[in-house]
């Protein structure tokens, strides 16, 4: 897999961005299928392919991988920040299917995040359901009450578990509630790494993408 480091400036945003990109290093005749990998609070977006084997997934599964950095906005327009979500959809997208040989056809767009970005994973997918065919949310924040506190103690009062769980278990009855079809998966772990190592191979193997012999 060839692996690129981007920095473009953004017309949006006004400053130079990164962008992480994973590529298969024979390109088909066709445009790639595209998995558009959102990183969470704290983090940017280095942090798939040094924490986890999304290279090798990319390469069993030879797709495209795009994995942008957004600082700590929830892929939001902040209100006294910056406009990352007009970014992200009216910018970065269009110019990366411009620049790389990415398919942009929904049905050949997936669009995956953990935690703070699994907020925003859902919000591009509901928001924009004709760019993603799939999405993929990995202990996500659905309730944003959650994130207030980002406590240090939380393990000392919550133990070894995900706090973001009982809003993603009222989330899921919601969606099935009003018929909506989704595929929500419990697993034991904690809201950390080790956990979403795991979690994102079954989201792969659970994509409509053809995985190599």
């Amino acid at each position: 897999m060839a692996h690129l480091q981007i920095t473009r400036f953004s017309s949006t945003l006004q400053t130079h961005m990164n962008i992480g990109v994973i590529l298969p290093d024979q390109l088909p005749q066709a445009p790639l299928p595209t998995i558009w990998l959102l990183h969470g609070l704290g983090e940017n977006g280095t942090c798939w392919p040094t924490r986890t084997t999304i290279e090798n997934l990319a390469l069993n599964y030879q797709v495209a991988i795009i994995m942008p950095n957004v600082d700590r906005s929830f892929y939001m327009d902040e209100v006294n920040g910056l406009p990352y979500w007009t970014y992200f959809t009216k910018e970065l997208m269009p110019e990366m299917q411009h620049l790389l040989p990415l398919s942009s056809h929904r049905d050949s767009n997936f669009v995956i995040g953990n935690s703070m970005e699994g907020f925003g994973a859902l919000k591009l997918g509901f928001s924009h359901p004709e760019l993603f065919s799939y999405i993929a949310a990995l202990s996500p924040v659905i309730n944003l009450t959650d994130i207030i506190p980002i406590m240090p103690d939380v393990k000392r009062v919550f133990g070894e578990n995900d706090f973001l769980k009982p809003a993603n278990d009222q989330f899921t009855h919601f969606m099935t509630k009003y018929q909506i079809d989704d595929n929500y998966h419990v697993s034991p772990g904690n809201h950390d790494w080790l956990f979403w190592e795991k979690e994102i191979q079954k989201v792969l193997a659970w994509l409509p993408l053809k995985r190599n012999a």
